[in-house]
């Protein structure tokens, strides 16, 4: 099978395995195909055998984590319930920041600019503990 079919392959079992992941409630549903898009987008130009390889790995992984998650209330769904609730924060504070139209002290608007470094560190971490591909 040629790289691109198995990635579209591996894209619609990543979508139904997230949308039965979250038992297709409805906000949940379009942050978890928000954070899928985003994590094909960024390795749509990629070419090298060796990293596809990886990637198709770890997609497998985390089909198999999402289907866990749909199956029992464990930790694999309290995992992708807390990444669908981060994907609403940064969503809203995107949007309307909280630091927008006030004078912040230097410190503060640090802290706020810092704010997501320990989540999306706990993140890679547990990617790359479980070999997972999660966003």
């Amino acid at each position: 099978m040629s790289p691109n079919k198995k990635a579209l392959s591996l894209f619609r079992r990543l979508w139904r395995a997230g949308d039965s992941s979250v038992l297709c409630s409805k906000p949940a549903v379009y942050y978890i195909r928000q954070r899928i898009r985003e994590g094909f987008d960024e390795y749509k130009n990629v070419r090298n055998e060796i990293i596809l390889n990886d990637l198709f790995e770890r997609c497998e992984n985390t089909i198999k984590f999402l289907e866990t998650a749909a199956i029992r209330k464990g930790f694999e769904h309290r995992v992708v319930y807390v990444l669908c609730e981060m994907t609403y924060i940064q969503n809203k504070y995107k949007k309307w920041p909280p630091h927008y139209n006030k004078r912040m002290s230097l410190e503060l608007y640090n802290s706020h600019a810092h704010s997501y470094d320990d989540y999306n560190l706990t993140v890679m971490m547990m990617n790359d503990s479980l070999k997972l591909c999660l966003r």
